[in-house]
């Protein structure tokens, strides 16, 4: 009978400790910066924004476990400029910078596909085709702008939808002045 009794108190102690490990696990969890909760300071938002003189930023995300911030880039004029980016310190964080090859692949197929809908479908009435990053946005996106010179039903069904990632926006253009 005492067996049984140590037995039940021995269990129910390994019970309680597991549900303490349990419980300072998931606390640990929810404690944890998430990449998409992170607001940067204005100084970090600044020093990440400023680099957009050199290069395009696709996107960003915060590696709080490395204490760096990763921005993806693209339209890398002089590869020289990424390497003296890397490693770049702002506030407590390190700057790492990949060449998202990714992104530029997308963006082009899906610039292809505009450019063959604005050539060989005149009911789109396609005047001018803008590709436009916002990584910074809330929420962060790419756009495909269509500039159009009449608002059509096909070039209306087209608004809103996502090609490959990237939202397309219809824009009607005013029409010129009429002369007189």
């Amino acid at each position: 009978m005492k067996l049984n009794n140590y037995l039940l108190i021995t269990a129910g102690i390994i019970i309680i400790i597991l549900l303490c490990i349990c419980i300072w696990a998931m606390g640990n969890a929810t404690s944890r910066e998430d990449p998409v909760a992170y607001k940067p300071s204005d100084n970090l938002s600044h020093e990440i924004q400023s680099l957009q003189s050199q290069f395009g930023i696709s996107k960003w995300e915060l590696n709080s476990e490395k204490n760096e911030i990763v921005i993806y880039v693209y339209d890398i004029q002089e590869e020289e400029e990424i390497r003296e980016l890397q490693r770049k310190r702002v506030e407590n964080l390190t700057i790492k910078a990949i060449h998202d090859t990714d992104f530029e692949n997308t963006r082009a197929e899906v610039t292809e596909y505009l450019s063959r809908l604005r050539r060989n479908n005149p009911d789109y009435q396609i005047a001018r085709i803008s590709m436009v990053t916002d990584a910074f946005g809330d929420p962060p996106g790419n756009y495909a702008e269509l500039w159009v010179y009449n608002s059509t039903p096909e070039n209306q069904k087209l608004d809103g939808t996502v090609i490959q990632g990237w939202t397309i926006q219809i824009y009607p253009m005013a029409p010129l002045p009429a002369e007189s």
